[in-house]
């Protein structure tokens, strides 16, 4: 608890009175808490899913190459189509085939160092299914395999920034619930650059409740504070490094009425 003494030299007037309560404070989620919460549970199961999604495209993948290994035939295709599309300029081949007196067609774009002769009317060995006579590639174009690795990657990486989020809304949580209030002063103001606005980098600092002093820092939007304001901020007891300006985004003190 905060004692009296501690109490006086925070001035209580000047800080939010939520604050000065007896911790561990009741804290629930703003809004914005809210849509990150589940910004977080979207990304774990999107995670899931993809994990799901994927292995059946790699199981699916895998069935389809041990069909094309033993099912494959060769033939000699004529091409009925040539042309160049794209802003890197390729060539889109179509050509055509027989089979048990059937005619099927085919594409393929070529890539720019592939300099074959595919003018209309020119031979191109390609391989079908016996089973699916329709299925097709050009020689040297067959169908690539879904990349087993890809499937651990993504879903990795979505459950680590799902617990990257809900990490951050437990911080502000834990701090607002259990941490010391103090008034701390702004000793200094950077204006920086991000990826499409300015923001500003404001260093501040506090007197824990033991009279040590601590400076920290923190990013505001379009306004900072001036140099010498006093502003409230939340730290945490057994870590005073850590600590926040209070409002914080995320979580809120339950005041009375909620």
């Amino acid at each position: 608890m905060i004692t009296v003494q501690a109490a006086r030299r925070l001035e209580p007037s000047r800080l939010p009175p939520e604050l000065l309560r007896s911790v561990p404070r009741d804290v629930r989620l703003t809004a914005g808490g809210f849509a990150v919460a589940l910004f977080a549970i979207a990304l774990a199961i999107a995670a899931l899913v993809s994990a799901i999604v994927m292995s059946a495209a790699y199981a699916r993948s895998e069935s389809d190459r041990q069909l094309r290994a033993r099912d494959s035939r060769t033939a000699t295709a004529e091409v009925v189509q040539a042309v160049t599309r794209g802003e890197e300029p390729r060539r889109i081949v179509t050509y055509r085939y027989e089979v048990d007196g059937r005619l099927y067609t085919g594409t393929a774009g070529l890539r720019n160092r592939d300099r074959r002769d595919v003018t209309i009317g020119a031979p191109v060995r390609i391989m079908y299914l016996g089973s699916r006579p329709q299925t097709n590639w050009l020689i040297g174009y067959e169908p690539r395999r879904f990349p087993v690795w890809v499937i651990p990657v993504v879903a990795l990486s979505l459950l680590l920034a799902a617990a990257a989020v809900a990490r951050g809304v437990r911080r502000q949580w834990v701090l607002l619930s259990e941490g010391r209030v103090a008034q701390a002063r702004v000793i200094g103001t950077k204006k920086i650059r991000r990826d499409h606005h300015t923001a500003f980098r404001v260093s501040y600092e506090f007197e824990t409740l033991s009279g040590a002093k601590q400076t920290s820092r923190l990013e505001v939007g379009k306004t900072a504070p001036a140099i010498g304001a006093v502003i409230p901020i939340v730290y945490h007891r057994d870590k005073p490094q850590w600590s926040a300006a209070y409002p914080f985004p995320l979580v809120r003190p339950v005041r009375s009425g909620d």
